[in-house]
């Protein structure tokens, strides 16, 4: 009698608890705190910035002070497009078909100097039909170009581990077992830009940049398995890697446009890059254009570049003593490892042109070592 009193009573109270938790009340806290948990998880929107965005930046920095004075560069694109036919749904639109976006944007990146002229006849011609008027501005240079290449699975490898452990009989016997694998698989992308002349459409000569990037398809599969005598479980892990090739283009994209526009101003843009080393056509065009000036316009060169170090000196276009001064002063304290130069030839000048502070250069450029206990008079350095 007394054990089916108890009984009954605790199923009551089982009964009562099970009421209890399937309470509105404790629906809705539960909902709510799963709520706050997912919410809590959700992954936020973030600037869409690729590796040489910032490089873009400290570009357009440069630009003021290399070009300060000098008109504003327009630019223009026409369709940058895929060539490779891979963005076609037949061929399972593996990239992107056109990315004249992405070129707009690393070029409005750049600053103020360089300003981008959007081309939308359509838009223009409905709106002047409303009785809108515009005032329209000619880009100076037109961007053309293409997705050039596409090459998947140009390197491949992997790597596999097993292990397979057997001890004690019969009903005792114990079997353990792991499988560990990695695959990783390179593709490439490539990207081409030229730069053409708006008033002559024609293409200026060598000023183009063709990069390509490598894409990583990583995979990674682990398995662990526990026997006993028939009976068995398990585990499986796996994990895969795949790079994105939009991201990886984007990267291509600002490089490329960095690339470009670098070599139509003649600055030292590879300055701008982690690692960067001197691009030879900018450095020849340099080269070329300071040997045909005269005396005279090299002076004044030389005394609009000194200004660029903080040198109060006027441009005169004669070496006088204030101009003597600061040059003995520029290059002991930064090129004096060069030794005697004559910096009314390029060699000696190359240094002083491409080496203007700027701001970042104390983490991303290193800075040459000078030598200060060897000072160089100033006739040394300047030619007749």
């Amino acid at each position: 009698m007394n054990k089916t009193i108890f009984r009954r009573a605790a199923l009551v109270v089982a009964a009562a608890s099970l009421v209890g938790c399937a309470s509105t009340e404790n629906a809705l806290k539960d909902a709510k705190t799963l709520m706050q948990e997912r919410e809590a998880d959700k992954l936020l929107p973030v600037s869409n910035l690729s590796p040489y965005a910032e490089s873009l930046g400290r570009f357009g920095r440069m630009l003021d002070i290399y070009k300060d004075g000098d008109p504003v560069i327009y630019m223009q694109t026409r369709n940058i497009m895929d060539a490779t036919n891979l963005s076609s749904p037949l061929a399972g639109a593996e990239i992107p078909g056109d990315i004249t976006e992405m070129v707009r944007t690393a070029v409005n990146r750049i600053g103020a100097r360089i300003v981008y002229v959007p081309y939308h006849p359509d838009y223009l011609v409905s709106q002047a039909q409303l009785g809108a008027k515009f005032g329209v501005t000619m880009p100076d240079f037109l961007i053309t170009g293409a997705l050039t290449e596409f090459d998947r699975a140009i390197a491949g490898a992997g790597r596999s581990n097993s292990l397979s452990v057997g001890f004690g009989g019969g009903r005792g016997k114990v079997e353990l077992g792991g499988d560990r694998k990695r695959t990783a698989i390179y593709s490439a992308l490539a990207l081409d830009l030229n730069l053409v002349s708006f008033s002559t459409q024609q293409m200026v000569p060598q000023i183009q940049a063709s990069n390509v990037v490598k894409v990583l398809n990583f995979g990674s599969e682990d398995n662990a398995s526990v026997g006993f005598y028939g009976d068995a479980f398990g585990f499986k892990l796996e994990g895969k890697y795949l790079q994105g090739r939009h991201s990886a283009i984007r990267t291509l994209v600002d490089l490329s446009v960095l690339e470009l526009i670098g070599k139509a101003t003649n600055t030292p843009y590879w300055r701008c890059i982690p690692g960067g080393k001197p691009d030879p056509v900018v450095v020849g065009n340099m080269s070329r254009a300071y040997e045909s000036l005269t005396p005279e316009l090299k002076m004044g060169l030389i005394q609009v570049s000194l200004r660029k170090y903080g040198e109060p000196v006027e441009v005169t276009q004669k070496l006088d003593d204030a101009t003597q001064q600061a040059l003995q002063k520029v290059y002991n304290e930064r090129y004096s490892d060069l030794g005697p130069v004559d910096v009314m030839k390029w060699k000696g000048f190359e240094p002083l042109f491409f080496g203007v502070p700027m701001a970042w250069d104390g983490t991303l450029v290193q800075p040459r070592a000078a030598n200060l206990d060897q000072p160089m008079a100033a006739n040394e350095k300047v030619g007749s």
